[in-house]
């Protein structure tokens, strides 16, 4: 692995409990963790979930819904990455015109990453669509990712908050 082409910052975000959304149903919460910890030490950091801002932003919040600044949060959760944009398309959907951008990643090996995960990588939330561990050596990740076209974090209400 080519490690001076990691120069991109990302955060893995894990589901940790489901919460009702403004329509009621049951939708996931993503919190930002540290892959390389092991994951009792992970879930006993702050409570910080996963939200969208007023311009459509994918920001995070502590539970008392205070903005986490950009630059701690990458401080605390970021690991290094290359992101690369592989495509964009934009496509018809019940007459709406929608836009996808496709990205790869490459990163160091980590354990337990799949799908089930998001990314946030600059302000934007993406949707892992396919975890590659390059060689089966347990160096180097492959992640294909797509840019979340429709918003789906939810704002942190302490009303919703379990812990």
């Amino acid at each position: 692995m080519n490690f001076s082409k990691l120069r991109h910052r990302i955060i893995f975000l894990r589901p940790t409990d489901m919460i009702s959304n403004s329509m009621g149903e049951a939708v996931p919460r993503y919190k930002p963790y540290k892959p390389y910890l092991p994951l009792p030490l992970q879930m006993e950091d702050d409570c910080v979930y996963l939200a969208i801002d007023d311009d459509g932003n994918a920001i995070l919040l502590d539970k008392n819904n205070e903005l986490i600044a950009h630059h701690m949060a990458i401080k605390e959760y970021s690991v290094a990455a290359y992101v690369m944009p592989m495509s964009g398309r934009e496509y018809e959907e019940s007459q709406k015109l929608r836009a996808e951008t496709t990205y790869k990643i490459s990163t160091r090996y980590f354990s337990g990453i799949s799908q089930e995960n998001r990314i946030l990588y600059n302000n934007r939330e993406l949707d892992i669509i396919s975890v590659l561990d390059l060689g089966e050596r347990h160096e180097e990740l492959q992640i294909i990712a797509a840019e979340r076209s429709i918003k789906t974090a939810q704002s942190f209400d302490s009303g919703d908050y379990d812990g």
